[in-house]
Parts: C-alpha cells; structure tokens; sequence
C-alpha cells in the first residue's frame, strides 16, 4: 500500500490462546457467570439449531442410539495467513459505512463525531492513497450523551447516497435517529437535520443503536431491551413498544403526520398486534447486525447475559426475519431464563457460545464478499468484544463451523466490524485503530 506500508500494524496470535475476561465493558453489564443450561460448545465441534430452536433431539426413548461421527475437516480458510492493515486513527470510533458510488468510508466517533476516510486510486499503476480528512462530516458532539454505553452509535446512507442517517443517544438519554441531506457534498448540510425517530430509553444500557440499509431499499434500526439486567420492564417480549426489536421504516415522509412511512410487509403495518415499525423482536442488546452483499440475508449478533452470546441467521428467501421472535427475555440463546418457556413461534439462534476462555460479549460482523480473500467468500465473519478473538463461520451440510482466524485484536477493543463498496472487511477498535483484514504479506530477508 505504498506510504501506509510504513505504519502497518500485524496481530497474528496463537490461534487458541487464553485470555481472561474483563471485568466490564462498553457493550455488556458485568452479570454473573451462572448458566442455566448446559454451554453450547464453540470452536471444538459444531451447534446447530432447527428453525424452532430446538437442539434436534426429539426426546423419543426408543430412538435408534446416536453414532459418533467423525470430526468435521478443518475448512480451507482456516490456516489463512491474514494481518491487520492499519487503515486510520480515531478517537472511540463505533462503526463505519461506505456510501454509494465513492470508494470513501464514514466513521462515526462515540462522542459525536463523523469523520471520512478518503481512498483514491492512481490510473494505471493500481497504487491506492488512504487518509482521513481532517474535517468533520458531521459534528453533533454537543447533542449526544457518552456515560455508560451510550454515544453516537450507527450510521447509514440513502442508497442513492444523498442522505446521512445518524443514531445516537440525546443529553436525555433517549436514542434518536436524524436525517441529514449530504447530496454533492463530503459534509453533511447542519441545517437540513430531520429528526425521523426517538425512543425513550429506561437505563443507560443496552441502547443497540446500529443503523442498516437493507437490499429493499429501507432503514433498519436496532434497539435493545432498554437495560438494567432481566428485562426488568419486560421489553423483549412486548410488540407495543420498540425496545427489543429490530424495526424497519421508509424514511421518506408519509405526508406531513409523520416523519417517515411504514412498509407494507411489516408484521404489524396493518395488524394491530404491535407497534407498525417493528420488524423482529426478542432481542436483548444487538450489537451489530448486517445483510450478506449477495443474498440480502440478514445476520444479528445479540449480546448475552449470565451464560450465551447469539448469532441469527435471517435467510431473504424466507422472509429475512420479518415477524421472528427471537426469544428474549424467556430465552438466552436456546436455555429458558429461570422457569420462563420459548414464546410461540421462537426462532432460535443459528450459532451460539458459552462464557468461556474470555469470551462474553458477541462483536456481530459480515459476510466477506472481497476479493482478496476468496476462500473467505460467503463466511461470516465476526468476533467477541472481550476476548478480541475474530472468527469465521461457516454452515456445511453436517453442520456450523466456527474456526478462529489468525488475526485477533486487544481485550476490551472489538467493538465494530465495517465492510466497503468492495466487500472488504474493516476491523473496529475502540482504542482508536481502523483496520483492513488482509493477505499477510511475507517480507523474504
């Protein structure tokens, strides 16, 4: 890369090192390490779910005994030779996004702060030039709250590109999501703020805040159960308010009522059985969620509690998710919270970890869809906040396979994952570091 050649940063790791988990953290609130059920395994074999969420076992005595198959073969992309290509620094940065029809990628600071990282390229000799503009995007640092785990949170572009949606928590506490018009411009336009949402939040905790486009066209935003610890008000389960779902809207105005207008296809767009603007629902805190580039699925990584960190998976071709309950607060992963049943209709998670060897707080991340990896391509790529391990995973026809790769960030650091225009991969530190999955390069002596 030229001149960032010189400021390249590698973290190759021993693939299964030990570490110890912190006491707190940005994204989770410490609770206690007891389990109610038996931890799923992760990374030794593989877990897998039915769509209902159950674990496969039928509970039938007189079914045939169960054999022990071989070991599932360690998939190709394991042992890939990868590094960290230090990209930009920032102070606390929370998430990144492309935008559409540049190569740039906008990074959102906790404190309020959106900052772009400009990539170009030079004609005919392939040589690519990466710096972070010194000027702000968007400054809205005397708005936003950053005590606990609140900040500016997410950020989205119109699929045209011509507006900026930002997600973050006010001087109250409360999450809101503002509309800005950055047409022909790398700067936001201040005085164009359009307020589209906010939602009153209960506790400091648990806000989600990560903002989506997804293939229709259409903003998503995640929130959590509202905080404090067990759903104390009982969120998760309730469809009249947006605390605990994933909730997706137009962001065009319907009229001048309301700030922006309700899909047809929501679950409760014309059902009076919830809140129009919910999409899915049951989730705790969902620290991250994205759509796979080429299928439009949609992955969530849903933060744990006492024993579990989630991961669903929400195939387009059976809805994306539309109207799922994920379970929460009567499910952590697939074990019932205290003697609370899975609700109706439960869709359990697609792949799921115990609290273990550092692990305790899921870092969701992306389908690669680049080209520098191609082994990598279709895997899913994500992480966990504690531990700093990155892992891919994988479904084959015997099962998941998670693996952990040969690249691993700072306990206390994984707090994002990005991806570009291209597909490539961007790790978020908390610590500052923005950084590019890619090939290790082998400097011959």
């Amino acid at each position: 890369m030229g001149e960032s050649r010189l400021r390249r940063m590698i973290f190759i790791f021993g693939a299964f090192m030990v570490l110890v988990a912190p006491s707190c953290s940005f994204i989770t609130d410490g609770a206690s390490d007891d389990t109610s059920a038996d931890a799923p395994d992760e990374l030794s074999s593989d877990s897998t779910t039915n769509d209902d969420g159950d674990s496969g076992d039928d509970g039938d005595d007189d079914a045939a005994p169960a054999t022990t198959a071989p070991p599932i073969e360690s998939p190709p992309w394991e042992e890939l030779p990868l590094e960290l290509e230090l990209i930009g620094e920032f102070t606390e940065p929370m998430a990144l996004t492309p935008r559409s029809g540049v190569p740039d990628l906008y990074v959102a600071e906790r404190a309020g702060i959106i900052r772009r990282i400009e990539i170009t390229f030079t004609k005919g000799a392939g040589a690519e030039r990466i710096r972070v503009s010194t000027r702000p995007v968007l400054d809205i640092s005397e708005t936003v709250s950053t005590d606990a785990e609140r900040g500016l949170l997410g950020l989205a572009f119109s699929t045209d590109g011509r507006f900026l949606y930002v997600s973050y928590t006010d001087l109250a506490g409360d999450s809101v999501v503002d509309e800005y018009d950055i047409e022909r411009r790398t700067e936001a336009r201040v005085d164009s703020r359009r307020e589209l949402l906010r939602v009153k939040q209960p506790f400091s905790n648990h806000n989600g805040g990560h903002l989506a486009l997804g293939a229709d066209g259409f903003l998503y935003l995640g929130l959590g159960d509202g905080g404090s610890a067990n759903d104390p008000e009982g969120h998760g389960q309730n469809t009249d308010t947006l605390l605990g779902s994933i909730i997706r809207i137009d962001p065009f105005p319907d009229g001048e009522d309301s700030p922006y207008t309700i899909p047809g296809g929501n679950p409760f767009a014309v059902d009076p059985g919830g809140a129009p603007e919910i999409f899915l629902w049951g989730v705790r805190n969902p620290w991250r969620f994205s759509f796979d580039q080429l299928t439009g699925d949609l992955w969530i990584g849903d933060v744990g509690q006492d024993g579990f960190e989630e991961i669903n998976f929400l195939p387009a071709a059976t809805g994306g998710g539309r109207g799922a309950n994920l379970g929460w607060a009567n499910m952590e992963a697939n074990a019932p919270v205290g003697d609370a049943e899975a609700p109706d209709g439960h869709v359990g998670p697609y792949y799921s970890y115990a609290h273990d060897k550092g692990r305790c707080s899921v870092t969701g991340g992306y389908v690669y869809r680049g080209k520098l990896h191609p082994l990598l391509d279709g895997i899913y790529i994500y992480g966990d906040y504690c531990s700093g391990e990155i892992i891919g995973l994988q479904q084959t026809d015997r099962g998941n396979v998670a693996r952990l790769l040969s690249i691993s960030t700072g306990k206390d650091q994984l707090v994002s994952f990005g991806q570009g225009n291209d597909g490539e991969l961007y790790v978020i530190e908390q610590g500052g570091q923005v950084l590019r999955i890619e090939p290790l390069e082998v400097v011959e002596e």
